[in-house]
């Protein structure tokens, strides 16, 4: 697989900390206006999200006691920056739980790289990792490592596991830090993963360089280590199906429904070519809100008329507004993304929140949605 293909299959850690700012808020309205601006947008807040992230976390680590964190300290922190929050005692006892210490290094292309940690909760696999340049004298600059994590368990599928990395951070001892999320491939998330099998973290390459005049070293660095999910559960919300709004949105060019299906690949276009975006706002009816220690699983249905070229798969989208109030630390859960589709095999459509950091369903005291407030059932 070449670089450039790595780079379109893998996705950025940061887009968790920027999707929900881009989706629709039934109290608001898009932060976006045509697809093409919109994807430019969401670049550039990517980019700024990398970069506040890691200065983040910078100043909560501290460049001097690096060496000195365990994972689940390194974790806690790393959260805590991440979500902008205060971690309570659940949710720091959740992680504890969760972190194992790694420490596996391998030494390949000039470069030596060390999984450090990882934690898991199930869904998710975050790892900690240092990149050092063993010259000792190569500037580091946005230093990123691209591979593939999968699962020895024999019946695990391949694509169990997508994601790719976030930009590091340098250090002062010449070493880049970097979190790597994978997450569950969601046409998976119904089956139960097997984590007493070790999972094999490949590195295929890394790159480092400032923009434009990136370098490339092949790896692999091939790391094979095991994580136990942390304790959560999951917490069902919804007694009874509740209706809400949800929202569409309908393309137009030059007064005319729109295709996308029908542009050519690598056109762009925008309203200087008489491209159009129109929202509307319609009743959708809430059957379940599922919560997790990383996030919630909200489905819904919609019975309404679909415009022309549209079908099931175009929406609407239902928005971000999930309220979780949390006894202790910052008071509430930082909801980092939001994102979903259509789901054939269920007829319904899915939205999945996913949390900065890993909350303890036992100090969930409150949740708000759309305004409605919803009463958990006995978890």
């Amino acid at each position: 697989m070449t670089r450039e293909e790595w780079t379109e299959a893998l996705g950025g850690i940061a887009d968790r900390h920027v999707t929900a700012a881009l989706r629709y808020d039934p109290d608001g309205a898009y932060a976006s206006g045509e697809r093409s601006t919109d994807m430019g947008k969401r670049k550039n807040i990517k980019r700024m999200a990398v970069l506040a992230l890691a200065a983040a976390l910078v100043l909560a680590l501290g460049v001097t006691a690096y060496a000195a964190l365990d994972g689940a300290e390194w974790f806690r922190k790393w959260f805590a920056a991440s979500s902008g929050t205060e971690l309570t005692e659940g949710q720091m006892e959740y992680i504890d739980h969760a972190a194992a210490d790694v420490g596996q290094s391998v030494t390949t292309g000039g470069w030596t790289v060390t999984l450090d940690s990882a934690m898991t909760d199930g869904e998710h696999v975050f790892m900690n990792l240092t990149a050092r340049p063993e010259d000792g004298e190569t500037e580091l600059h946005n230093t990123d490592l691209y591979g593939l994590l999968t699962s020895t368990d024999p019946d695990a599928p391949e694509d169990l596991f997508y994601g790719a990395a976030m930009s590091s951070f340098d250090q002062k001892d010449g070493a880049a830090i970097q979190l790597v999320e994978k997450t569950v491939h969601s046409k998976y998330l119904d089956r139960d993963i097997d984590f007493s099998y070790p999972l094999v973290l490949t590195l295929e390459y890394l790159e480092n360089g400032p923009d434009g005049e990136e370098t490339y070293v092949e790896g692999p660095w091939v790391f094979e280590f095991t994580v136990t999910p942390g304790e959560g559960g999951e917490m069902e919300l919804v007694t009874e199906p509740f209706t809400a709004r949800a929202r569409f949105v309908h393309t137009y060019l030059n007064g005319e429904p729109f295709d996308w299906t029908t542009l050519e690949p690598g056109t762009m276009i925008d309203s200087d070519d008489g491209l159009e975006t129109r929202f509307e706002d319609v009743d959708v009816t809430v059957t379940s809100l599922r919560l997790n220690s990383m996030g919630a699983v909200c489905t819904y249905v919609y019975e309404g008329e679909y415009a022309q070229y549209e079908g099931p798969e175009s929406g609407p989208d239902i928005g971000a507004s999930l309220d979780i109030e949390l006894a202790g630390g910052s008071g509430k859960a930082d909801i980092a993304s939001a994102g979903g589709g259509w789901e054939e095999a269920q007829q319904v459509h899915v939205t999945r929140y996913e949390f900065g950091a890993p909350i303890d369903l036992d100090e969930v005291t409150a949740v708000t949605f759309q305004g409605h407030e919803l009463m958990a059932q006995e978890k």
